[in-house]
């Protein structure tokens, strides 16, 4: 537990602001003067504490809502790691209870909403981070999620917002049980698969699926061989948060703007962004197989699995990766003929901007897989977007 920030969040609103922030620089001298008891502890405490007296500063100057700083501090404040079962209905109860004693813009199914999404991401960071930093973890991730919700108002009944969780929960408790995921995969594909059914439609979700069903399939593709030459990917492939959220947070950020707009190339940006992590997910799981690979900055040969590496099985695979997400698209309905087309093309070519950061910035210790994976998905829905808007 958080003291100081559950005595901030309680009394945040009994107090004018220049109250508040007296009260945090009190509580700083104070955690200040435990220091030296518990150094990994109190730097958290600090740290959180810093963060805390800016959010005060920027409700203070109308830049921040009240009700998105005081509810945040409440939930960062319980930091003890739990099992998620129990973790999730906890921060969720805290989560409503506080963000609806607050005037706040929304009706009660969307902070409904809005504090399952807190509870998941908080029960997430509580389990995936252990010890490190859990406040102010917790502190950064509710804020974010509740000034996202704010920008993005999306209109969600009870009924969208009880089978969009339903729907996510189950298949996420699948993917978890095929150990497809493990716990924190589980969290993170609950967050971004509920958001992106009740942000856009089902269409978009059952993309999403394809993308984890056949990427697991692909990473399963020969495991053993892959395994023994050491390229394997561990835990027997199973995805945790990082992953998930590498692969599906621009997906997710084009579906919200996509549900919040209603404009067509936000949805051209999405299925763009998941042909990119699908095809990529296949032409390395699939190209690890190859015999002869080939470092895409410099055509040498190199080993199979090394980053950056390119195959003739593996640039099949990343075309058929990207054309199954954008032929289900067109499918589907979520896209026209020449958009899907893009967002294919969108795809490919954020597969070779992978490759081109994965020998270049991930092999200087620059940048990790999942920072890797991040920026070409995110890319090839940039570049689908542009290429829409322009013509």
């Amino acid at each position: 537990m958080n003291p100081e920030l559950a005595v901030i969040a309680l009394l945040f609103k009994f107090l004018d602001k220049t109250e508040v922030a007296g009260l945090i620089l009190a509580l700083t001298v104070y955690s200040l003067g435990k220091y030296s008891k518990d150094p990994e502890k109190n730097l958290d405490r600090l740290i959180s504490l810093g963060i805390a007296l800016l959010m005060v500063l920027l409700t203070f100057k109308n830049l921040m809502p009240e009700y998105a700083a005081a509810p945040s501090m409440l939930v960062a404040a319980f930091r003890k790691r739990t099992p998620y079962y129990f973790g999730i209905p906890v921060y969720f109860i805290l989560g409503f209870l506080f963000l609806t004693s607050f005037p706040n813009p929304w009706e009660w199914e969307f902070s409904v909403l809005i504090a399952l999404t807190m509870s998941l991401a908080s029960s997430l960071v509580v389990y995936a981070l252990r010890n490190e930093f859990i406040s102010t973890s917790l502190l950064l991730a509710n804020a974010s999620i509740l000034i996202t919700f704010d920008i993005y108002r999306i209109t969600v009944s009870r009924e969208e917002l009880f089978f969009g969780f339903l729907i996510a929960f189950l298949l996420s408790l699948i993917a978890y049980r095929s150990k497809i995921a493990d716990e924190t995969g589980l969290m993170a594909a609950t967050i971004v698969g509920m958001l992106i059914i009740v942000s856009s439609d089902i269409r978009f979700f059952i993309a999403l699926i394809l993308f984890y069903a056949i990427g697991s399939m692909a990473t399963k593709y020969k495991y053993r061989q892959k395994e023994s030459l050491g390229v394997g990917e561990p835990a027997g492939g199973a995805r945790g948060y990082s992953n998930v959220f590498a692969n599906s947070l621009p997906a997710l950020f084009f579906a919200l703007n996509y549900g919040y707009f209603s404009i067509s190339p936000f949805s051209a940006a999405f299925v763009a962004s998941l042909s990119a992590a699908l095809g990529d997910t296949m032409a390395s799981e699939i190209g690890k197989t190859a015999r002869k690979v080939y470092l895409i900055t410099s055509f040498e040969r190199v080993k199979p699995g090394e980053s950056g590496g390119v195959s003739f099985i593996g640039e099949i695979s990343a075309f058929a990766g990207s054309a199954i997400i954008s032929i289900y698209a067109f499918v589907s309905g979520i896209l026209g003929g020449y958009e899907a087309i893009v967002a294919l093309t969108a795809g490919f070519i954020g597969i070779h901007v992978d490759s081109i950061l994965g020998a270049t910035a991930e092999k200087k210790g620059l940048m990790g897989n999942s920072g890797v994976n991040f920026f070409s998905t995110l890319f090839s829905g940039i570049l689908a977007l542009l290429i829409l808007i322009q013509w």
